[in-house]
């Protein structure tokens, strides 16, 4: 009998030559629910190229890894990883900082290259070409971390065989590449608090003259006392309420944020929206935008919830603001209400406008500017006071643990980055000791009247001498 030449099950077909001059097999990845094949098509320019690469596809089948239906491309995957499957499961913030960062990829052959065809090569370029365009190495880490959840999701999901992200290493920065917190004198750092008081007592004098004030320079040079003193984030500032602040006790519990959320289209078509007639074609102007505002939440982690001891020089600046704020409950009335977010979350804050709702982040941010040229000190962002804040307390010698809790920060890499800052104000210091040691004392000129010292007349000599 002759022998059989037909081919085992899972072997696929007999490579057959095209029109196009190249050979197709057809391979058996799976069934579909009817029990019937779902066969995928491998190419080769020759017979025994097309035969290894159904090969290939056979054992990427025997290990699990082979993909079935239509592939997205990484930015239609992206899209729906980020919207669908991350969204609900992160913060606000964080979700905004995922968007912001997904734009890297934004018109790129990355973005338009399907999810089965991209290697960990082709990722390492893509990290290589930023790197050029001066990215820094935190943000590649930002980035790394969106991709390595996008494809672990599509691996999970099926949509993908097997992970790139593992083939590819973190980003790392090299030697040269070492954070520097912003330049804050602490000489700046007092001309401000001396600018701050002065500022705090423009709306006490104007109480004390029985003169009417809605207490926002009052509020304002608070705020900043705060900031220069341990550097609480913006949302935590702004989300401090009197039922978070024990003036009696001298506390600020940090339990609560306040951040503004971006505004979204509610509309189906965005592109179509007639809220893009004006020029910045933003979300907000939507007639039926949603998702935006002003929203109460908490800190993202448990080092983020902490308690701060108040300086009695701030303590008493915040006990005449609060007076100040008793006096416009009673005379704004109705008008003037604790602030309730759209998630019906309520508390009376700090610093807020006169009706009781808060300052925005960019009014906050514009009042810092403000603040800084009135004092003359030159332009700072508003979160390097948080820098100052940490370079005084280690300066202080305050343990570094204690100094982590005051800071927020969950992980010791954040306070290594200020040691070289505190080494240098250290030599700055040993520079100062020495010249105040080892210079040399200048002779002191001494007034016609008075004797050269080390000289005395005999008149004066005989006269201790006798008695």
């Amino acid at each position: 009998m002759a022998e059989s030449t037909r081919r085992s099950n899972g072997e696929g077909t007999k490579p057959t030559l095209r029109k196009d001059g190249r050979y197709q097999s057809h391979v058996t990845v799976a069934l579909d629910s009817d029990g019937e094949p779902i066969r995928k098509t491998v190419y080769g320019k020759t017979r025994t190229e097309c035969t290894a690469n159904a090969r290939k596809l056979i054992r990427q089948v025997q290990d699990g890894t082979v993909t079935i239906g239509a592939q997205p491309t990484l930015g239609e995957w992206v899209h729906h990883w980020l919207y669908t499957i991350k969204q609900p499961q992160v913060k606000n913030s964080t979700f905004e900082g995922y968007e912001k960062k997904v734009r890297w990829l934004k018109d790129t052959q990355l973005q338009r290259t399907k999810l089965n065809k991209i290697s960990h090569a082709d990722i390492e370029g893509f990290y290589a070409q930023k790197r050029e365009e001066g990215a820094a190495t935190e943000s590649l880490l930002q980035f790394h971390s969106i991709l390595s959840g996008a494809f672990k999701a599509a691996v999970k999901r099926k949509q993908l065989g097997a992970n790139p992200m593992l083939m590819v290493d973190r980003p790392r920065g090299s030697a040269s590449e070492v954070y520097t917190p912003p330049e804050f004198h602490p000489d700046e750092a007092r001309k401000l608090i001396k600018k701050a008081e002065e500022l705090a007592r423009k709306d006490i004098d104007r109480m004390e003259a029985g003169g009417w004030t809605e207490g926002q320079d009052l509020s304002r040079a608070c705020r900043y006392m705060i900031a220069l003193c341990y550097g609480p984030r913006q949302s935590e500032v702004l989300g401090i309420g009197w039922d978070t602040t024990d003036l009696e006790a001298g506390t600020i519990e940090l339990t609560r944020t306040l951040m503004a959320h971006k505004w979204r289209h509610g509309c189906e078509d965005p592109i179509e929206c007639p809220g893009n007639k004006n020029k910045d074609k933003q979300a907000r102007y939507c007639p039926e935008r949603k998702g935006g505002g002003m929203y109460f939440d908490t800190p993202k982690s448990k080092a983020g919830r902490r308690g701060y001891p108040i300086p009695e020089q701030v303590v008493t600046w915040l006990t005449r603001l609060k007076r100040l704020h008793q006096d416009l409950d009673r005379s704004e009335g109705e008008r003037r209400r604790p602030y309730t977010d759209p998630n019906g979350v309520t508390a009376p804050l700090v610093f807020c406008q006169l009706n009781g709702r808060p300052w925005r982040p960019e009014q906050d941010a514009q009042g810092w500017k403000t603040f800084l040229k009135d004092a003359g000190v030159p332009h700072k962002r508003l979160h390097d006071a948080r820098h100052v804040s940490a370079t005084m307390l280690l300066m202080l010698g305050i343990d570094g643990r204690v100094v982590m809790d005051l800071m927020g920060w969950s992980q010791r890499a954040l306070l290594d980055r200020y040691q070289h800052v505190v080494n240098n104000l250290k030599q700055d210091v040993a520079a100062q000791v020495g010249a105040a040691l080892w210079a040399e004392p200048e002779a002191p000129t001494p007034s016609p009247d008075e004797p050269v010292a080390g000289v005395t007349s005999l008149a004066e000599w005989r006269k201790k001498k006798t008695g």
